[in-house]
């Protein structure tokens, strides 16, 4: 599946989620009227291409979830905004590093590594920090900082194999998904062992 259309095919699931009534499992923080807007108009970005150069352009969806953790990151703390930036480069390093080792012994990248890592990004994100506004900034940040090392690996060495397009769009569904997953599974298992005390203190 082209990872564009495998993007397209998480933002479906994340929006029958969210206007089936698991608004308050996915938000935290974050206005719901912010995340309905977000989900509408993303489909109609996902359709279009913003050229950036004669030859170069990238899906519109790409920079409208750009321009909405922009959006997130203003209306953050500033001790958070910074804290989310600072896990995601952290996230980011592991993640480089990750990858650096999935590709070494064999000269190639193993089919399904990049869904790992995108996947690992998600966990340490859930690890590193509690809300969604946070998680969202710290993945976008570790994504940026891949492209940015893959984009100077790919100038020092031409083995390294090309950036597939759109794949970094498919990787920020997958690591959020994981990211939220992983913190509502938290939650209720915090939750299940706090009533199990309740009830094992009051008999």
């Amino acid at each position: 599946m082209s990872p564009l259309f495998g993007a397209a095919f998480l933002w479906l699931v994340a929006a029958i989620l969210w206007w089936s009534g698991w608004r308050e499992e996915s938000t935290d923080d974050l206005p719901g009227w912010a995340v309905g807007l977000f989900l509408a108009i993303w489909p109609l970005a996902w359709l279009g291409k913003v050229p950036l150069t004669g030859s170069l352009s990238v899906n519109g969806a790409s920079v409208w979830t750009l321009f909405s953790i922009a959006l997130v990151s203003w209306r953050l703390p500033a001790a958070r905004g910074w804290t989310a930036v600072c896990g995601g480069l952290l996230i980011g390093s592991v993640a480089v590093l990750a990858g650096k080792l999935a590709y070494i012994p064999s000269g190639f990248a193993p089919a399904g590594s990049s869904w790992a890592i995108a996947a690992l990004i998600g966990w340490l994100a859930a690890l590193l920090l509690r809300t969604a506004s946070e998680q969202a900034l710290a993945v976008t940040v570790c994504l940026f900082l891949i492209a940015v090392a893959h984009a100077f690996a790919r100038a020092q060495s031409a083995e390294l194999p090309v950036a597939v397009p759109d794949e970094g769009l498919l990787a920020w569904w997958i690591a959020l998904f994981c990211a939220r997953l992983w913190t509502a599974f938290v939650k209720a298992a915090g939750e299940w062992v706090r009533k199990g005390a309740v009830k094992t203190g009051g008999r």
